[in-house]
Formats: C-alpha cells, sequence, structure tokens
C-alpha cells in the first residue's frame, strides 16, 4: 500500500474597505492552502558530473574494451521532515550501451565480457559516435546511512505485489524497471529518514578503438536521471 506524509498549509487573508457615508461595512474572508507530500531534495557534488578528462587514444585497446576507473561524487538526499522515498533511474542515452544481448525492458544491459563487475552488472551507454556505440558504464551507491546510521539496500519491480529484495549495494538497473531504497537492518520496509548520505559510484569502459573513428574527438555522454518516488 502507498503511503504518503502529508503536511497542509492554510492562509487567511483579510480585506476591508472603508467608506465615509453609513453604506454597510464589509470584508471578504479567503480560505487558500495547498497539501503536498513532504519535501525531498536530491544533491549530488561536483554538478552531478563523473568527468573522465582527456583520455588519450594511444592508451586504450584496439581489439578489446577499455575499463576505466572508478570515479565517485557524494550523494545526499534531505526532507523537511521523516519520509519515505525510493529513486528511479531513467537511462537517458538507451540503446548505446556496449553490453551482453539488447537493453532489457529495465533500460540496461548485461556487462559485457572481460569488463569487471566492481560497481554493478548492468550497465547502460555513453552515446554514440555517429553509428558506433562509445561504451557504457555501471552505477551503484554504498557508504549509505540515514540519519547517521547504516542501512541495508535493497530494490522492486513496478508491477504490483513486487517484493524488496536486499542487496549488498544500492543498484539502481536491472533486466526490468526497478526503485531503489533503503532499510533498517533486520527489516523489510523502507525506512523514513529525513538525511541520507553515501557514495554515488560510476566506473566506465570505452570500446574498442577498431570500433570508433579517432580521428576526432569522441565526447563520452553517458546520462541518467536520478527520480525521486515518495513510498
Amino acid at each position: 500500500m502507498m503511503n504518503t506524509v502529508i503536511k497542509t498549509a492554510c492562509a487567511l487573508a483579510v480585506l476591508a474597505a472603508t467608506s465615509t457615508g453609513v453604506m454597510a461595512q464589509s470584508v471578504d474572508v479567503k480560505v487558500i492552502g495547498t497539501i503536498t507530500p513532504t519535501a525531498c531534495k536530491p544533491t549530488l557534488t561536483g554538478g552531478g558530473t563523473i568527468d573522465y578528462g582527456v583520455i588519450p587514444p594511444a592508451s586504450l585497446k584496439k581489439d578489446s574494451l577499455n575499463q576505466l576507473n572508478i570515479k565517485s561524487l557524494d550523494f545526499a538526499i534531505t526532507c523537511d521532515a521523516p519520509a519515505k522515498v525510493a529513486l528511479k533511474a531513467i537511462n537517458g542515452r538507451p540503446n548505446t550501451a556496449v553490453g551482453k544481448g539488447d537493453e532489457g525492458k529495465g533500460g540496461a544491459a548485461h556487462l559485457p565480457d572481460g569488463i569487471g563487475s566492481d560497481v554493478a552488472e548492468y550497465v547502460v551507454g555513453l552515446g554514440l559516435d555517429g553509428n558506433k556505440k562509445i561504451g557504457g558504464y555501471a552505477i551503484a551507491m554504498t557508504d549509505v546511512s540515514a540519519d547517521g546510521k547504516t542501512v541495508e539496500h535493497g530494490y522492486r519491480g513496478l508491477n504490483p505485489g513486487a517484493k524488496w529484495l536486499k542487496y549488498s549495494k544500492t543498484y539502481f538497473y536491472a533486466h526490468v524497471p526497478v526503485i531503489s531504497s533503503w532499510f533498517k537492518p533486520g527489516t523489510d520496509e523502507p525506512i523514513a529518514f529525513t538525511n541520507l548520505a553515501g557514495k554515488l559510484n560510476v566506473q566506465a569502459y570505452i570500446n574498442k578503438t577498431s570500433e570508433l573513428d579517432l580521428s576526432k574527438p569522441v565526447k563520452l555522454d553517458g546520462l541518467t536521471t536520478l527520480e525521486l518516488h515518495y513510498l
């Protein structure tokens, strides 16, 4: 069952008019307000940009994929009152991942052979260079705490009756669309929190250079949107 924490706001405006005659006096009373859920705001350091800088073509392999280092940003969610929330990842560069098989309904492909799974086992793309796939990247969160306390990670599918599955990290992509949330250790329901903090980890890899035109700059252009959902 979906529950939403609701705050109400009500403002009272009183307007009056004066007259020098003996006309009846009147005032208007307006009752206004807005019903909204608890407000939570996600933030990322570095403007949300993972920058691999300038990569010399000579450092890349011609006939195999090229895995880059893991890079991290600080991630936080701040709420004005305790709230249960989840994140849903949206792949902004669909069908561009160099992966094992096609991207599924979850918007991600399986990690290709030869690329380590230090971050995650599903990957999304870095855009296209002409009609060639540039590469891909894995993304996940670690070292997460809610209101200063360690939490467990999990995700579930979007279909009715889907159950939360626990993992060692906050994964955002799977073979089906999922939402990701956090749990008090030993429990099966997402935890309500005011402040959540963690590390957002990304590891990119570049296609074999025989597949790319390196006579001109090739720009890595990955994009994931993390959408906040109230539970």
